[in-house]
């Protein structure tokens, strides 16, 4: 007689309290990690504040660090999609055929995107001095970063004419959509994100795109 075909256990209400569970953990990783600092909190301090066994924290995420990444990439993609690329936002977004429109919607989006990223990103920029696997982990998100921005930059150059190789424009966004400079705009200088998303969209298209002609004919009289 064969033997009989084993059949996997599936349970969504299961699935869901992993979810809140999980869900849980990264939001008192989160209290703490800004509160304390990524070395002085312990996963002992997490699991306490989430209500969950020290056990848990590490069979979700493995170590602190891993915690730290799987926050970061809740703050870029909150419904769980694998790439910020896949973000519904930047999928209508690649629809868009008018290059002015794309730098908009890129402004509008990155704005909103910075103010929830800012705070786990200078988590980040601390932690590598207290843990050297943080250094690798900031790189390979600046490099992911930047990939992102080379996708816009490649966007902006198929619908229409740039100022710069999409490799300079790719840099230009880089810098200038940045965690380092949204955090002195609108953490220090106290600007809104509306206020940074005027003003990204305004100097990026200054610095990658033909003027218009209306700024042509103003510049002729």
């Amino acid at each position: 007689m064969a033997d009989p075909v084993k059949r996997r256990y599936h349970s969504p209400s299961r699935q869901a309290q992993a979810a809140r569970t999980r869900g849980q953990i990264l939001d008192a990783a989160d209290r703490l990690f800004r509160s304390k600092g990524f070395g002085p909190t312990s996963v002992r301090e997490i699991a306490e504040a989430a209500q969950v066994v020290p056990e848990t924290v590490y069979a979700t995420f493995g170590t602190k660090a891993r915690l730290l990444t799987a926050l970061i990439d809740a703050r870029l993609a909150p419904d769980g999609q694998a790439s910020i690329l896949e973000r519904p936002e930047l999928v209508a977004l690649s629809q868009e055929r008018d290059q002015r429109r794309v730098l908009h919607g890129f402004a509008q989006d990155y704005a909103t995107m910075s103010a929830r990223v800012r705070p786990i990103s200078e988590i980040l920029r601390t932690a590598k001095a207290v843990d050297p696997d943080m250094a690798k982990v900031r790189a390979d998100i600046e490099e992911h970063r930047y990939r992102y921005m080379q996708t816009v930059a490649s966007w902006l150059a198929e619908r229409g004419t740039l100022l710069v190789s999409v490799d300079r424009a790719a840099d230009v966004i880089w810098t200038l959509a940045s965690p380092d400079v949204g955090r002195l705009l609108c953490d220090d200088r106290g600007w809104s994100s509306d206020e940074y998303a005027t003003w990204l969209e305004a100097t990026l298209a200054a610095a990658l795109l033909p003027p218009t002609r209306s700024k042509v004919a103003r510049r002729a009289r």
